[in-house]
């Protein structure tokens, strides 16, 4: 299962989920404040894997970043 972010709109509360694709924006709820009015946020890959260079499971880009 895929861990998405969401931010509450109503008071601001930033928080991860591990949810089913299928059920992403479905009965989301504001751990902090309970309010419904919640978005899911645009977050940055973590794809595991390893690299001759680095032992720390890999990421998204290269360490240093692109050039």
């Amino acid at each position: 299962m895929p861990m998405y972010e969401y931010r509450c709109q109503q008071c601001g509360a930033k928080y991860e989920q591990l949810r089913r694709m299928s059920e992403a924006d479905t009965n989301l709820e504001c751990p902090l404040c309970g309010s419904r009015n919640v978005r899911r946020e645009v977050s940055a890959c973590a794809i595991g894997g390893s690299s001759s260079s680095s032992k720390s499971g890999g990421g998204c880009a290269p360490r240093g970043g692109f050039s």
